[in-house]
């Protein structure tokens, strides 16, 4: 099978193509990503690489030779598009257009599996829409790969993510990655708000294993992928705490920030029954690993590893 990935040197890219590789199909992997990489990191992961935006001609050529594309770029900071709304939606949702669109007109029947994330919207009784211009993006690109799959039978397969986390979240602005990095490093942790929002933390390993199935069997629809289990922050900050014996985690409380849902759990009941998404590694465990990469990290010191 042909894959070509974008956002291949993202956290989910590099983690989906170390978990490829150990299956044995990392030898069909091409990956695509505009940001810098780090070779040593890379070596073997992919049989060809494009340095460059999605939607450049050459990288929209690979797409539309691919037996599948999993669509992992976007811009996936809710404050940066607080600050550029122009900038998110034409990244996440206008360029998601054209790739979706070229396959349209070249390559129609391309299996497509596009990350979404399940901040969406809110969750609750009352539901709501997205709370900000990034969620409001990854929906449009949504509501377009649903239209495609409508009108011409695209095979599109559209996953909402909960929070992911774990090793080469190097660049993720995510609360897991931020607080490993500031417990090892001594510096306090900052809490916007009261500590008692909660979200479904997943790890990254999870989330690979359903995106292979989903590659091997074609699947199609849309899907929520998460643990089902709520966790506040103040949670997360206690069990930091006891990963982290003998080091003093201090917690700084800052105003709420404008855009992140208050609470959000997936909801994955489809996904368990037609998908037959089972997750294995329990947050507890999920955090020590992702420590004791972060603690690797940290002693290597590789400069490229660290930067957000």
């Amino acid at each position: 099978m042909r894959v070509v990935m974008t956002g291949a040197r993202g956290f989910i890219g590099l983690n989906l193509a170390h978990h490829l590789r150990a299956a044995g199909r990392g030898a069909a992997l091409t990956g695509v990503d505009r940001h810098r990489g780090a070779p040593e990191a890379e070596r073997g992961l992919f049989a060809a690489f494009h340095s460059g935006c999605f939607t450049d001609a050459a990288a929209l050529e690979l797409a539309a030779d691919a037996d599948a594309v999993v669509h992992l770029a976007a811009d996936v900071s809710v404050q940066e598009s607080l600050a550029d709304p122009l900038a998110t939606f034409e990244n996440n949702a206008m360029r998601s257009l054209r790739l979706l669109d070229h396959l349209r007109r070249h390559a129609p029947q391309t299996h497509v599996i596009f990350a979404s994330t399940g901040g969406v919207a809110a969750d609750g009784p009352d539901g709501g829409g997205p709370t900000s211009p990034y969620a409001a993006s990854k929906l449009a690109a949504e509501a377009l790969l649903a239209a495609y799959a409508h009108a011409w039978g695209l095979p599109v397969l559209t996953l909402r993510l909960a929070n992911v986390y774990g090793p080469f979240s190097h660049r993720s602005d995510g609360v897991i990655p931020r607080f490993c990095r500031r417990v090892l490093e001594g510096k306090p942790l900052r809490l916007n708000g009261d500590g008692r929002q909660t979200r479904d933390f997943i790890h990254v390993e999870d989330i690979c294993q359903a995106i292979a199935g989903a590659l091997e069997t074609r699947a199609v629809g849309h899907y929520q992928l998460g643990t089902g289990v709520a966790t506040s922050l103040n949670e997360l900050v206690q069990m930091l705490r006891h990963l982290a014996p003998g080091r003093r985690v201090e917690v700084v409380h800052g105003p709420g920030l404008a855009g992140e849902l208050r609470d959000h759990c997936a909801d994955t009941a489809r996904a368990r029954r037609e998908l037959g998404f089972s997750p294995r590694i329990g947050l507890r465990e999920g955090l020590r690993c992702t420590l004791d990469w972060y603690r690797q990290e940290l002693a290597g010191g590789e400069p490229w590893r660290l930067t957000a």
